[in-house]
């Protein structure tokens, strides 16, 4: 690959000198998906795809696509001799302001009562599982590149 190619190259990957993309957790793009949805005149149970065998609703594919994305982050982590621990911290915040949501939701602070449900729970749960995960990624990685051994 050319210098100019390589320059003219997008790099999204988290500690390899691409821009500030990298610390935009994918997870943002879930949250404001569901915004989306939720403000919508749409059930998201409702489904709006249906197969012979089966059917598919907006939480379906908001559940889909938060486990595509939690692989996806951890991904960004999981470059040998990288430090990557602000990704993986961003990763957290994104879980923790998930979280934050969800309990306002459940205390029923106005405007905030569309993070109350099941839906959301399990995608906060997806963002924080890959959060740790991605954590732990960037933390055995780092060690094997100093030679420490993953015992």
């Amino acid at each position: 690959m050319s210098d100019h190619d390589k320059s003219a190259h997008l790099d999204l990957h988290a500690g390899t000198g691409g821009s500030a993309l990298r610390y935009v957790p994918y997870f943002l793009v879930v949250l404001a998906l569901y915004i989306i949805l939720k403000a919508s005149p749409a059930d998201l149970h409702e489904p709006f795809f249906k197969g012979t065998n089966f059917a598919f609703s907006w939480s379906d594919v908001l559940l889909i696509l938060s486990a595509i994305l939690a692989m996806a982050e951890q991904m960004k982590v999981s470059h040998p001799g990288i430090d990557n621990t602000w990704e993986a911290l961003v990763m957290v915040g994104m879980g923790v302001v998930q979280l934050v949501l969800f309990v306002l939701g459940v205390a029923k602070v106005p405007h905030f009562e569309i993070f109350a449900n099941v839906v959301f729970v399990i995608i906060t749960i997806i963002s924080m599982a890959a959060a740790i995960v991605a954590i732990l990624i960037n933390a055995r990685t780092l060690r094997r590149t100093i030679g420490v051994g993953d015992n």
